[in-house]
């Protein structure tokens, strides 16, 4: 892996800039393609139009006393240059090649671009033309030919495009300029909202404030926002929750440290097993509620760290049912499962353990002896988990409608109950229940009277 300090991080000013440099290099590119098109792709017709004006043009010229025909067809040469606005050397590219002939077969005068030998001569066996012609009579037995070449001439072509390019230059040069201040001044919000970040201290999750929202901005202070809240409620209740569980641990804690004191002070042997009993049961009710405190924290850790796996459910209800009988047996009540033989589910084994267990363990403290506690497996004809409901009703003294919703809290217990337990049972089951998106609600109890709770796992993806 390579060190953080070898490494400096991508410059989004840097990636802005290349595009929009890019694009603008492309956009060159396409112009030079249409105007090297415009060139060399000419049809015949075309290219014969234009050496018939360019014929009619030169005409007048060629038709002049020998002596100053040279320089009359390089004066309209410089005309027709100057009103294309195009240079000597960017013309010659581009201009036509001709030639004046007398009566007599004699060359009179010739472009610096057409051959000694006449334009429109005989092409050899097997060979083709090589020129277009167009031939035009100045008078005094003279001809003029005007003529291009049938191949394209894509050096020809070069010198326009270098002119495209140097006139071009200082748009790119001025869109480069207006491209670095537009991003260097356009990001500057981002790196204020990185400052006033990089200031903020320690533990202070109050929200980012900034001078001014912008479109890209909105959204990035508004998730970071979201964020430091969250944070914050996460931190409050891990605080609610350290402190919650100090207080339950030290009345456990205090009786366990009563308990070993009187046992080492006890003399008669009937009063020492009878504090040994009391500190045994102090012991075993602490260690019971540290580990109802670990299956919680497990409980609110991230989706992330679930591990599903393919697990019988049916043969893990019988498993769970069948260790929480001797404490139903103790008390009298009738504990029954109703489930298929096998019921194969993608499932968080851990999780689903803690559920069965903490729900039928409610079912059975909450209920009064010589009561029935009935736990269903419904929905397994489904693939997967979807579809899955989990029911665990009881026949006794119910709950009250405004006391539903507070017993999923932390170490609440329902007042006036004699029951002995922790209080994060139900607590348990809401956070492990949110954890796998199942939906967990109340339902009738048996005999018309008691209490259920229902859970129902989402449709698989």
């Amino acid at each position: 892996m390579i060190p953080a300090t070898c490494w400096a991080p991508a410059s989004l000013s840097g990636r802005l800039i290349a595009w929009q440099a890019f694009a603008l290099f492309v956009a060159w590119l396409v112009l030079a393609g249409l105007l090297t098109w415009r060139g060399v792709a000419w049809g015949e017709v075309e290219v014969n139009g234009r050496l018939q004006q360019m014929a009619t043009v030169l005409a007048p010229a060629a038709a002049s006393p020998e002596a100053e025909l040279a320089q009359r067809l390089k004066a309209i040469d410089d005309a027709v240059l100057a009103l294309l606005g195009l240079d000597g050397d960017v013309g010659s590219g581009l201009h036509p090649a001709y030639q004046v002939w007398d009566a007599e077969g004699r060359l009179l005068h010739r472009s610096a671009n057409a051959p000694a030998t006449r334009l429109d001569a005989e092409a050899g066996a097997g060979e083709a033309a090589r020129w277009l012609v167009q031939r035009a009579a100045p008078g005094q037995g003279r001809v003029l030919l005007v003529a291009e070449p049938r191949e394209a001439d894509f050096g020809a072509v070069l010198p326009v495009l270098w002119l495209v390019l140097k006139s071009q230059l200082g748009v790119f040069l001025w869109h480069g300029l207006v491209i670095w201040l537009s991003v260097r001044f356009g990001l500057r919000p981002l790196a204020q909202l990185a400052q006033r970040i990089a200031q903020r201290r320690a533990g202070d999750l109050a929200p980012v404030q900034v001078d001014r929202l912008y479109t890209e901005t909105a959204p990035l202070v508004s998730a970071l926002n979201d964020l430091l809240a969250r944070e914050g409620q996460r931190l409050e209740a891990d605080r609610r929750f350290l402190a919650d569980a100090a207080h339950e641990l030290r009345t456990p804690l205090a009786a366990v440290n009563a308990q070993a004191h009187l046992l080492l002070g006890e003399q008669e042997p009937q009063a020492r097993q009878e504090a040994a009993q009391a500190l045994r049961a102090g012991v075993a009710r602490v260690s019971h509620l540290l580990a109802q405190l670990l299956t919680l924290a497990r409980a609110e850790t991230a989706v992330q760290t679930l591990r599903p796996e393919r697990l019988d459910m049916a043969a893990l209800l019988r498993e769970r049912v069948a260790l929480l009988a001797p404490l139903a047996r103790q008390r009298g009540i009738q504990l029954e499962l109703q489930a298929p033989a096998h019921c194969e589910a993608l499932l968080e084994r851990g999780g689903l353990c803690s559920v069965v267990d903490n729900l039928v363990d409610n079912a059975i403290r909450y209920s009064p002896d010589g009561a029935r506690v009935e736990v269903a497996l419904e929905g397994c004809e489904a693939s997967g988990a979807a579809g899955l409901t989990l029911i665990v009703r009881d026949n006794g003294p119910g709950l009250a409608a405004e006391q539903r919703e507070r017993v999923f809290e932390r170490f609440y217990r329902v007042p006036g109950s004699t029951a002995q337990g922790t209080g994060l049972g139900l607590a348990i089951v809401k956070r492990i229940a949110e954890r796998e998106r199942a939906r967990l609600e109340f339902v009738d109890g048996l005999d018309g009277r008691g209490l259920g709770l229902r859970l129902r796992y989402p449709p698989a993806n």
